[in-house]
């Protein structure tokens, strides 16, 4: 039968697809539904462009663990970043390192300098890493290009997490490099800042968060994410999750890096770079920053997982240096059952870390 002038969309609609068309509309109606209710209620917080909190949280789609939470600075002295500095006072102590030197967790002082700062009445520069260099190229370079005879600071805290330590300074280094500053300076900065886009209600990270939520019954990490969940035998956190961690894949990866080998080159250029910052009149601290699963592994209930041997390895080495032990340091708070040591949500160690570390050593 064919249609005539005065037949409705819908009649047309009905003819042309049959049985069909309530079915489709059906489905389309709690698709459309389920993904704004699931987006509404839980994964806006993670994937909206103005969303706070951590990364674990975001990336195994954790409501529970999630601490909100903004920048603000409260500390009476603050450090000075490398593009603000005009070489027209003394340094004390220059920072160089990865995230945890570079905006971290966020929040309330976000910046461990400037406690060192504050604590020490002390003038601290933070120098970004370029993006094309190693942490330890990067310093090498420093030292061979002239900059570091330039600012001529008295301290310098060479900073790196745990998960990565060995993997950037466990290998044999060239320290000859060099890179003339004006050339250095056209390398890009390597950028911690994390920008989600803009997305709508309607994607993937809703199907995301349906498919973890299952998982995590049957795997620590959902099978495929990034983000580890293990029940704590007491509260550490001040979040509705209190006896759950969240720590990274990594830090479980990166525990088998930690032979005796790389650990002894790790300590020898450490070793080496400090003789060479030793003829400038600089001292050297390197900080490797604990893994949030290495602090808290002994309050893991029945644990299967390994355990690191970093520092404990590192503490026997011979140095040159001068060795920052922030698990030693961090772990007698953890003891207590003190929290937020670190974000629950995050990888990354909180404002309460930074000043323990740095009340406790001084420069």
């Amino acid at each position: 039968m064919s249609a005539t002038q005065g037949d409705s969309p819908v009649k047309l609609l009905k003819g042309a697809y049959g049985p069909w068309l309530l079915p489709f509309l059906t489905v389309m109606i709690f698709f459309v539904t389920g993904n704004y209710l699931i987006w509404k209620n839980v994964t806006e917080a993670f994937l909206a462009g103005n969303s706070d909190g951590g990364d674990l949280s975001r990336l195994g789609y954790i409501p529970g663990s999630k601490m909100y939470r903004h920048n603000h600075d409260d500390l009476p002295l603050r450090h000075l970043e490398q593009e603000n500095f005009r070489h027209d006072r003394p340094v004390d102590v220059l920072t160089l390192g990865d995230s945890f030197s570079n905006l971290g967790g966020g929040g309330k002082n976000r910046y461990y300098q400037d406690y060192i700062a504050t604590v020490n009445r002390a003038t601290v520069l933070n120098v970004r890493p370029f993006a094309s260099l190693g942490l330890l190229e990067a310093l090498v370079v420093l030292c061979n290009n002239g900059y570091l005879d330039r600012v001529k600071p008295r301290h310098l805290l060479f900073s790196s997490s745990e998960k990565l330590a060995v993997e950037r300074f466990g290998a044999p280094m060239d320290f000859s490099k060099n890179i003339p500053m004006a050339e250095l300076l056209t390398y890009r900065r390597s950028s911690y800042d994390y920008f989600q886009p803009k997305i709508g209600f309607v994607n993937l990270g809703n199907v995301n968060y349906l498919k973890y939520r299952l998982l995590y019954n049957f795997s620590p990490c959902a099978i495929w994410s990034n983000t580890y969940q293990a029940k704590l035998t007491r509260e550490l956190f001040s979040v509705e999750n209190s006896d759950i961690l969240l720590f990274y894949r990594n830090d479980l990866k990166a525990i088998s890096y930690s032979t005796d080998e790389k650990m002894k080159i790790l300590n020898d250029n450490l070793n080496i770079i400090s003789d060479i910052l030793a003829r400038k009149g600089i001292t050297l601290h390197f900080m490797p920053c604990v893994d949030k699963y290495d602090l808290y592994s002994d309050y893991i209930a029945h644990n299967s997982f390994p355990r690191s041997t970093f520092f404990e390895k590192l503490r026997k080495l011979p140095k040159r240096y001068h060795f920052i032990d922030t698990k030693e340091i961090l772990k007698p708070a953890v003891d207590r059952g003190e929290k937020d040591i670190f974000y629950p949500d995050d990888s990354h160690w909180s404002w309460k870390a930074s000043e323990i570390v740095f009340s406790s050593y001084r420069f």
